[in-house]
């Protein structure tokens, strides 16, 4: 019945996208294991549930720990006092970004007329955004009180919680980076299909290749037009995708390395390490054996030792499955959809494990 209401649309398109919900819902599969009166069969089932079990426990008692240091000293109102003066400082730094963009910036010289009215539209968004800050403001701490309560369900919980805050203060530079990313893009393929018309080539649809064609005289004429607009005001729109892309860039590193943590906590095999800590005997990679004597007429004696699983070994065989954070691009097809202006989403990939 839980599954069903969340496949309801609301629900079902909050829960693939805050990090919270899909954290709550890998900590879920882990209770319904741990809960399973089905016994293990084997002894990778009965170490899978070990280290699941071990896993929850810590993290569920960090995250109290967590809860007790935020609650002591009205950590939670100083918290929520400095969080509006920063988002404000943020913004201001923005506005003087944009000022700057909006002039000579290193001394370029840009378009004015398309300069003034992107630097213009990204001004008036940083302003509905202080608006709407200062109009959340007063609930603020108690958004983050309620917040802060969460963190009794598991340390990688307020974690995620952290990597969607921080998603939604910045989701003005996130507007600004697909802003600047779809018209950069624009101007790029417009650009590369008519330096195809001045070569007598088109992109075949339906074939997926470049065809030759012949185009008359006005063809070429509104080609070279539209080609030389292009050209003298992609500067100006390649400089504001590259400052918002930056700014884009280094809020998903900060969340990437969240999600990063999130997966190591949730993957880490804890119970086979302490197991091997304790009882390296109970983790055994094989055996050895050392003589002990040896003598012409006497039986041959030896000594056999188990030879335990080294720490590597026990992560690699007892890691947990987790969701992957690492990005399926490569780096050069990363570089490329930068280049091209395609957007860059969050390096969470949802849906998909990690064995």
């Amino acid at each position: 019945c839980f599954c069903r209401v969340l496949k309801l649309w609301p629900l079902s398109f909050l829960w693939s996208k805050l990090s919270t919900c899909e954290q709550l819902g890998h900590r879920l599969q882990h209770l319904q294991v741990i809960s399973s009166n089905k016994k293990a069969q084997n002894q990778a089932q009965f170490m899978r549930k070990a280290n699941i079990f071990v896993s929850l426990l810590i993290d569920v008692a960090l995250g109290i720990l967590l809860v007790s240091w935020l609650y002591r000293k009205n950590r939670i109102g100083h918290l929520a006092d400095t969080l509006i003066p920063v988002a404000d400082h943020v913004a201001e730094e923005l506005q003087d970004l944009l000022q700057w963009l909006m002039g000579a910036p290193a001394g370029l010289k840009m378009n004015r007329a398309l300069d003034q009215v992107l630097g213009r539209f990204f001004l008036y968004h940083i302003h509905l955004w202080i608006s709407y800050i200062h109009l959340m403001s007063p609930f603020i701490e108690m958004i983050l009180w309620y917040v802060g309560l969460s963190a009794c369900l598991g340390l990688t919980v307020a974690l995620c919680i952290l990597s969607d805050i921080i998603a939604l203060l910045t989701f003005h530079i996130y507007c600004f980076y697909v802003y600047g990313a779809r018209l950069y893009c624009l101007k790029i393929y417009g650009l590369s299909s008519l330096w195809r018309l001045f070569r007598g080539k088109k992109w075949n649809v339906l074939r997926q290749r470049v065809d030759s064609c012949s185009y008359d005289l006005d063809q070429l004429f509104i080609g070279t037009l539209l080609f030389t607009i292009l050209l003298f005001l992609l500067p100006t729109t390649a400089l504001y995708y590259l400052v918002f892309t930056l700014l884009r860039l280094l809020v998903v590193v900060v969340q990437g390395l969240l999600h990063l943590l999130v997966d190591l906590m949730d993957s880490l095999p804890l119970y086979s390490i302490i197991l091997r800590l304790c009882r390296s005997y109970r983790l055994a990679a094989g055996v050895k054996f050392q003589v002990l004597e040896q003598q012409d007429g006497k039986p041959l004696r030896l000594l056999m030792q188990i030879n335990p699983l080294s720490y590597s070994g026990v992560v690699q065989t007892y890691r947990l499955p987790t969701y992957s954070c690492y990005p399926k691009d490569s780096w050069m097809s990363l570089c490329k959809k930068l280049f091209l202006g395609e957007l860059i989403y969050p390096w969470k990939h949802k849906g998909e494990k990690q064995d």
